[in-house]
């Protein structure tokens, strides 16, 4: 078998200069720069246009000159490709499918390049039920909208890097440590894949990795990623080692996972990522049909009566708002073990060392539940709220201890999941996420695939909480759920999770 390679577009160098038109493509870098050149002055402003071809016919793209409505042609698009076109306000550009000549789609160039993104083959990315697109934020009212959950953009945010999960498989005699192609000289460390192991990522289509042996720069393979693609199996060009491993276990389940992956992709349309084999979750799950919908959880604290609402902010993925999870002093007792805890967050696999990156910069410490009886009580108005037995929130069952963050100005969390596929059954099922201090300006959480890519922003209120899923109820990692701790602007930020 050849060494595992897969590149995300096939384009080809162009120039092509007509007295309104100039178009530059470069070889193998996966999209093409095209000027439509005009008066400025008639027509405002320059302007860019991005083009994606999410569908699979060739496409052809052309400028309707103004006065004779004759159309030039600019470019080619391949299927799963894109392009960006340089031209002015009020242009117009047509997209044609090359083997019908039909017109897809005509543009008119928007004046803002947020609003020049023209993807063909929508839905098919956005994969949203006819339903799912009349949900809206503004029907849970004034009272929450759009104070404290809002659209993170106006429009649907569809670019050429579309977010993704990713499964790997190292069928090499070889550890490799891979790093993200940042066009460094060495790229940025992501992390390690053992040998006759497994690691799973959060990504980009288009972004690509290079592979090198553990501990050396010697290069062993560079792989780009594409949509669709999330189980990547990695193999040498040996024959005679390959047919020896054909004989391992190891090989064996990677050849069952990648068959089951392959049905339950034609079954659902969604990619597997979590653990195989993985039972259905057998905790509590809060149904999350419609937006604004509640669920009331009556608690007795000391003999006094508290009542908490979960309300629902987002069905996919399936996210809750809590007002009032937590009191001024209870927030302050959480913040007084922290302090003096707090280190630099770190992101990976544990079993093979964690790392710094700067896609995460905020502070971290970790309580237990059995520092303090303010702790204990907290611990058990979760299980309340998340309707899991007290018992089970344990470190040592199925809750981790309580991770408490930091964040000053300008710190964040990259988009990413909480869910992963370590190697064994056990997932982040759910994250509950406590807002104890706000920043003065920033520092929302966000989930940018909600509402059709239109995204949630939760703006912190102190006490408050958000409540997520990772997982979905058949036991798959959920994929919209990615989430981000989005940037402080002013202040500083504290927060609390529970897994």
């Amino acid at each position: 078998m050849s060494k595992f390679r897969r590149g995300l577009f096939t384009s080809v160098f162009m120039t092509i200069c007509l007295s309104y038109v100039c178009c530059h493509g470069e070889e193998d870098a996966g999209e093409g720069t095209c000027e439509a050149k005009g008066d400025e002055m008639d027509n405002g402003f320059p302007a860019e246009v991005v083009i994606v071809n999410h569908g699979e016919n060739l496409l052809d793209i052309y400028w309707v000159q103004p006065e004779t409505n004759e159309r030039v042609f600019i470019a080619d698009l391949q299927p799963g490709g894109d392009t960006l076109i340089k031209s002015f306000w009020r242009h117009v550009l047509e997209v044609k499918d090359r083997g019908t000549s039909a017109s897809i789609r005509r543009h008119v160039v928007a004046k803002h390049n947020e609003d020049n993104i023209v993807n063909i083959g929508l839905s098919e990315s956005i994969d949203l039920k006819e339903d799912d697109r009349d949900l809206k934020l503004e029907t849970l009212g004034e009272s929450i909208y759009p104070k404290v959950v809002s659209y993170i953009h106006k429009r649907p945010r569809i670019t050429r890097e579309i977010p993704m999960g990713a499964k790997f498989r190292n069928l090499y005699p070889i550890d490799l440590e891979y790093y993200f192609d940042d066009g460094t000289a060495e790229g940025q460390y992501n992390g390690i894949i053992p040998s006759m192991g497994r690691s799973m990522i959060n990504t980009y289509n288009t972004h690509a990795f290079i592979l090198y042996k553990r501990g050396t720069k010697d290069l062993v393979d560079r792989i780009t990623m594409v949509k669709d693609k999330n189980f990547i199996i990695l193999q040498p060009d040996d024959e005679d080692y390959m047919s020896e491993v054909r004989e391992t276990e190891f090989y064996k389940e990677v050849m069952q996972e990648q068959a089951y992956i392959d049905a339950y992709k034609e079954k659902t349309g969604l990619p597997w990522l979590s653990y195989y084999p993985r039972p259905v979750p057998m905790l509590h799950m809060w149904s999350a049909d419609s937006i604004g919908q509640e669920h009331l959880v009556e608690i007795t604290e000391n003999g006094h009566p508290i009542q908490l609402t979960l309300k629902v902010i987002s069905v996919k993925p399936r996210v809750f708002y809590i007002a009032g999870l937590l009191v001024p002093n209870e927030i302050d007792h959480i913040i007084s073990l922290s302090k003096d805890k707090v280190h630099r967050s770190a992101v990976g696999n544990a079993k093979h060392g964690g790392f710094l990156t700067q896609t995460r910069t905020s502070k971290t410490a970790w309580i237990t539940r059995h520092e303090s009886p303010t702790m204990e009580k907290i611990f058990s108005r979760f299980s309340r709220v998340l309707n899991i037995s007290d018992d089970r929130l344990q470190h040592d069952r199925n809750a981790e201890n309580l991770q408490v963050v930091h964040y000053g100005p300008g710190q964040k969390y990259s988009p990413h999941y909480d869910f992963s596929d370590s190697g064994a059954p056990p997932q982040r099922f759910l994250t509950l996420f406590i807002y104890l201090k706000a920043a003065t300006k920033g520092g929302g959480t966000g989930f940018p695939l909600a509402y059709g890519r239109r995204g949630l922003k939760v703006t912190p209120r102190e006490g408050s909480a958000v409540l997520w899923y990772n997982m979905l109820p058949d036991g798959n990692g959920d994929d919209s759920s990615l989430h981000e701790g989005m940037p402080v602007g002013h202040g500083e930020k504290w927060g609390c999770n529970l897994w």
